[in-house]
């Protein structure tokens, strides 16, 4: 083979250099690229957590508060009223309990608004409507959403002796259930999460074991049996 040929194959130091030189710097770019798409993906994924939380707590919530029993109290005669406590920060009421939560029977639900370090948690105690009152070890106490901005409720409807319906922040010692019930929650700046207004309407109207007085269209007191 001809000597000239010989010496004119093969890079050079100087083209070795630069190939080494622009190798390491499309790996550097690359290693960047995937980095962000890493970052990016993991981003995504959070926040679809985030939004699959907060949907599965919006339809629980629609669930449990849709079904809450209107029973009807008359130890008093001179004060009747439905088993119901509501607040802008707490609400108390009887419901069937969901599968997912072991379900058989009723269950007394309270939701409660637990502030600390100018942030809101919904928190979740269940009880069994025949469990012990001074019986801990039977409540389930869960949060439902955590690190909120604030969290209210609202409730809708008539208030003794108020023709009109209107919003008010409490409910406690009525005769009937509001019409609606409204669940605000709002997360702090930056957070992702998203919470659609909830406004729940109780589907059960009327206590089944309740004398109904047609002309009022309400509960008049329960059934003794005799």
């Amino acid at each position: 083979m001809p000597r000239g040929f010989r010496e004119e194959a093969g890079f050079t130091l100087l083209e070795a250099l630069v190939a080494i030189t622009l190798l390491g710097l499309l790996s550097i770019a690359l290693a960047g690229g995937l980095r962000f798409g890493v970052d990016a993906w993991a981003r995504g994924v959070a926040h679809s957590d985030q939004l699959s939380r907060t949907t599965v707590v919006q339809g629980f919530l629609r669930r449990v508060v849709g079904e809450a029993y209107p029973y009807f109290l008359s130890r008093d005669p001179t004060h009747q009223y439905v088993d119901f406590e509501g607040t802008s920060e707490s609400l108390a009421f009887l419901a069937s309990a969901p599968a997912v939560l072991g379900g058989a029977g009723q269950s007394r639900f309270r939701l409660t608004v637990t502030k600390h370090d100018g942030l809101a948690d919904l928190v979740m105690t269940l009880r069994a409507e025949l469990a012990l009152a001074d019986g801990p070890s039977t409540a389930e106490k869960k949060t439902l959403l955590a690190g909120a901005a604030f969290v209210e409720f609202a409730y809708f409807g008539r208030l003794r002796p108020d023709p009109n319906a209107h919003w008010h922040d409490r409910w406690t010692g009525q005769a009937v259930l509001p019409q609606l019930i409204s669940i605000q929650v709002r997360f702090p700046e930056g957070d992702s999460r998203l919470w659609p207004d909830l406004v729940v309407a109780p589907r059960i109207a009327v206590d089944v074991g309740c004398s109904y007085d047609p002309l009022t269209k309400q509960c008049r007191g329960r059934y003794t049996g005799q």
